[in-house]
């Protein structure tokens, strides 16, 4: 879960719309300076399906007493955030091996950029190891499996599979922004553009209406690109679970529209 903050209150945006957003702009994607997605449809799925080991928790969140509120993604301690993902890559393989893959390599992504294995304690240095090296042997099994079906064989190299991971990446990072309301400026980077070329994207909201922004380099085909999540307007604080999920439920539904343009 993920916020944007309206006032006193917060609209609360579950993982898997966020993903969902991912997804759009995935599909969205694409021009003379950033190369289309390929295979398109796997890599399209695998990043509205990043954050779908959230399902369960999303359905019965969980309280941060620092807070009053529910738990974010980035507050959850290390076991329970290795459990969702081991799950998540389970439920993506019922889609298929390659989004699966996607959805394991952006487990790589979240670690190597989030988790601090000098400053964690011990034991959870030590689950996250574990868990990384699971599924590095699940995506040596997955890249395996694939290697003799003809509408693979000719993009799982390294550096075919790094630029996807990459992409996912990317547009995670972009709906990330765009779920918590941007009013500035933020930045994106390493996003592949031609070959192994990189860049920095940068997101802007000229006015400081986050449902407008700017995106530059422009990494779509069309001259704008529109996008929707949708959240659940939370009201209030907490002390009491139990009553915050209730409040969960009963919360008017928002819908996110953000319009992205070329600048």
């Amino acid at each position: 879960m993920l916020f944007r903050d309206v006032g006193k209150d917060v609209i609360a945006i579950p993982q898997p719309s966020h993903a969902w957003l991912s997804g759009q702009l995935l599909r969205a994607w694409g021009n003379g300076i950033f190369a289309p997605v390929i295979p398109y449809e796997e890599v399209c799925l695998g990043a509205e399906l990043h954050d779908i080991g959230w399902l369960s928790w999303e359905a019965a969140p969980t309280l941060n007493p620092q807070t009053a509120r529910p738990h974010s993604f980035q507050e959850l301690g290390a076991a329970i955030h290795t459990s969702l993902w081991t799950e998540g890559v389970r439920r993506a393989l019922a889609f298929g091996r390659y989004p699966a893959l996607l959805v394991s390599l952006h487990a790589d992504t979240i670690y190597g950029s989030l988790f601090n294995f000098a400053k964690a304690p011990p034991e959870d240095a030590a689950l996250v190891r574990r868990f990384l090296d699971d599924q590095h042997r699940f995506q040596s099994a997955c890249v395996e499996a694939m290697t003799d079906n003809p509408r693979y064989a000719t993009i799982l190299s390294p550096q075919a599979i790094e630029r996807n991971r990459l992409l996912v990446a990317a547009v995670d990072r972009m709906s990330l922004q765009i779920g918590w309301g941007l009013t500035s400026e933020a930045c994106i980077p390493n996003v592949p553009t031609i070959g192994e070329a990189r860049t920095e994207i940068r997101l802007r909201s000229p006015s400081g209406d986050p449902a407008e922004l700017v995106v530059d380099p422009w990494p779509f085909a069309a001259d704008h690109v529109e996008v929707v999540c949708e959240g659940r307007l939370l009201r209030g604080r907490f002390t009491d679970e139990r009553a915050m999920r209730q409040a969960l439920d009963r919360a008017e539904t928002i819908t996110i529209p953000t319009v992205l343009r070329h600048p």
